[in-house]
């Protein structure tokens, strides 16, 4: 299957990055494409960032995403770019992507907040679907992770 959701080309280094792609987004009318708004974007990569860090725990994922992931954690953080369309099982679509409307500047504030905790804490040793990672490979994870959200928000 081919994907054809128009989406821009993002590449971040570091956290910093993301977040002045996030600041400079909330200045501006967007519009998104892909099936979620901007509000839920920030909220998913904000939860994300609090699950790296233990600051949230997430539903557990099922046996079998807890036995493949870390065998694809090489794949999955150095493939580039990302791949949308993958569909978490429920519990875990339910805690990432809640069906509810978020307002954009409270989102920001989260996801800003969520970026310095994570710089002064640091992901955690475990990661809840790759097992043992290295914070430098997190650290890739979460701007791949990012990339490809953002890559669905557009400035009109």
């Amino acid at each position: 299957m081919v994907d054809n959701t128009e989406r821009r080309k993002l590449e971040f280094r570091n956290l910093d990055e993301i977040l002045a792609e996030v600041e400079k987004l909330a200045s501006e009318d967007v519009r998104t494409t892909g099936n979620h708004t901007f509000g839920e974007i920030l909220n998913h990569l904000a939860l994300s960032l609090d699950v790296a860090t233990g600051r949230v725990q997430g539903p557990p994922p099922p046996l079998f995403m807890r036995l493949i992931m870390p065998l694809m954690k090489r794949m999955v953080i150095n493939s580039k770019p990302l791949k949308p369309g993958i569909k978490l099982p429920a519990k875990g679509e339910a805690f990432f992507w809640p069906d509810k409307e978020f307002d954009v500047p409270a989102t920001v504030d989260y996801f800003k907040e969520a970026v310095n905790y994570y710089k002064v804490n640091g992901p955690i040793e475990k990661h809840p679907f790759f097992g043992k990672i290295s914070k430098a490979d997190c650290d890739e994870l979460n701007c791949r992770h990012a990339a490809l959200h953002l890559s669905f928000v557009h400035p009109v």
